[in-house]
């Protein structure tokens, strides 16, 4: 397995906690592993029944609690994620991070270097997923001899110094002419270029490439900062609650609809557990001028290109409520 999943941990936890039925519960990108994962418990553990949730889970704020509780186990195991910083589970649940075996070359770090060389960078900030959180000091130690390097620490106990999350850059909060972070794929670093508004040179383990994401970064600013001038004037605006246990931010949305009230705009809350094109669609109305989404602040974000209307983060709405549009404000 490219994954280390702790068994002797999930073994222990299991015996420990009594479990005779357990759900496992994975990321997209995990799941291709969970029916060998299951096989080798199964050899120390004759006894419990294990189901795999093929439901989709985008994070420590999507547990699958509903799903843990219709079918009656014992236990929910959610693996690649770190407790959720917001939410605590009111579920039996074991989080397993779930670290990545991959590992940087020489010749990566290298080609690193000059990168961040041909950026000017005399600082550099580092962050990962949880995934990769034990490459952080091999890579500092790599950069150190020609950047001052600092590695943030996180917004919760749960998580590693230098750990960020689609929605949480506590960790990234330094001060550094470069952001580099370590990741597969682009959904982390470019979430750090709209959060920190600086430089963002994307480190993939999996790939062994280094990439300069800030063109990709600017380009989604430009659209964000449209579609903040398109909703500067709306007059209705749709709140929507999340409804995943995570996702629920009640305090946030009564905030949102009294300062958008007093502004003397109409609003109307309306609960989702899935958003996506169709079901605003399915809602919108002409009078309808701009949405506000509290769940996920990845959703406007990463579906920057779908919605017809206004769709903002928290931050943005902040924006446009205090009548401030600079320093760009993401997630919240």
């Amino acid at each position: 397995m490219s994954y280390i999943f702790d068994e002797d941990l999930l073994k222990s936890e299991i015996r420990k906690r009594g479990a005779r039925r357990v759900l496992l519960q994975f990321p997209e990108g995990l799941r291709y592993f969970s029916t060998e994962l299951v096989e080798r418990l199964r050899e120390s553990l004759p006894d419990v029944e294990f189901v795999i949730s093929g439901e989709p889970s985008w994070g420590a704020c999507d547990i699958a609690e509903d799903e843990a509780s219709l079918l009656k186990v014992d236990l929910l195991i959610h693996f690649g994620h770190s407790p959720y910083t917001w939410y605590y589970p009111r579920f039996p649940t074991l989080f397993v991070k779930a670290e990545s075996t991959a590992q940087v070359e020489r010749e990566t770090l290298d080609k690193l270097v000059d990168v961040l060389r041909e950026r000017g960078a005399n600082s550099v900030a580092l962050t990962s997923t949880v995934q990769h959180g034990k490459l952080l000091n091999q890579v500092k130690e790599h950069l150190s001899p020609h950047f001052h390097v600092e590695v943030g620490r996180p917004s919760s106990p749960f998580m590693g110094d230098g750990q960020v999350l689609g929605c949480d850059y506590k960790s990234a909060q330094v001060e550094a002419d470069v952001h580099v972070n370590i990741s597969g794929g682009v959904f982390h670093a470019l979430g750090l270029g709209l959060a920190t508004g600086k430089p963002v040179i994307k480190l993939d383990p999996y790939t062994r490439s280094v990439e300069d994401l800030t063109p990709q970064v600017f380009k989604v600013l430009k659209v964000r900062y449209s579609k903040i001038m398109e909703a500067m004037d709306a007059r209705t605006w749709v709140i929507v609650q999340g409804l995943k246990v995570g996702q629920n931010r009640p305090l946030m949305v009564k905030s949102l609809e009294s300062r958008l009230k007093s502004l003397g705009k109409t609003t109307y809350v309306v609960t989702s557990k899935v958003l996506n094109q169709d079901s605003l669609r399915n809602l919108d109305r002409s009078y309808i001028d701009a949405f506000v989404v509290t769940s996920c602040p990845r959703l406007p974000t990463d579906d920057l290109y779908l919605y017809e209307k206004p769709v903002l983060t928290p931050g943005e709405a902040k924006m446009i409520i205090t009548n401030k549009l600079e320093p760009y404000i993401f997630p919240w």
